[in-house]
């Protein structure tokens, strides 16, 4: 009995010693998300952690118990493709996806006929994407990463972007040509 008891007080004497060191070590989650971010930058994106305004909010989040208004923001992480120089005229831009698709941001609504041109490039993003932005120069995709997101969406994500920047710099081209136009008739 007595080495039983020995026994146990070591071990507990372990646990208790690697108990904190395991405690630190990245779940399963965490290594899925390191893998996704990774996989981004190994592709040229930029990995920036950033709060979007939240469109599907309940009433408890748009108000606080004293009253208080509140901005409901989903914790997204968006991922940012760079874009060549031609599209930087086309100003800073934001749709949100709700309840009801997606919506021009009432801070930051892109050009009137841009959003209706850019809305069918959308449907490769993940499910749980929240939000498509253009600024200084970058287009990103806001979104959870939520499970079963694997690298392969970072890739088909990357593709959607180039697609969408594709139409941006078309669409910045038209913009541009008739503007010259207008400025040659008048």
């Amino acid at each position: 009995m007595d080495s039983f008891l020995i026994w146990l007080l070591a071990l507990a004497a372990l646990a208790l010693a690697f108990g904190p060191i395991l405690y630190f070590l990245p779940s399963k989650k965490d290594r899925r998300l390191a893998a996704l971010r990774t996989e981004a930058r190994r592709l040229g994106l930029q990995v920036e952690l950033r709060p979007v305004p939240k469109l599907d909010a309940g009433a408890n989040e748009r108000v606080t118990a004293g009253g208080r208004q509140r901005s409901p923001t989903h914790p997204s992480v968006c991922y940012w493709l760079a874009l060549p120089l031609a599209t930087a005229p086309l100003g800073s831009w934001r749709l949100l996806r709700g309840p009801s698709g997606w919506v021009a941001d009432a801070e930051l609504p892109p050009p009137a006929d841009l959003a209706a041109r850019l809305l069918p490039l959308f449907d490769p993003l993940p499910e749980d994407a929240v939000a498509v932005e253009h600024r200084n120069r970058s287009l990103g995709c806001c979104w959870l990463e939520r499970s079963p997101a694997g690298t392969e969406t970072v890739a088909s994500l990357k593709a959607a972007l180039m697609d969408i920047a594709k139409a941006l710099a078309a669409w910045g081209e038209q913009a541009f040509q008739g503007e010259q136009a207008g400025e040659r008739i008048g």
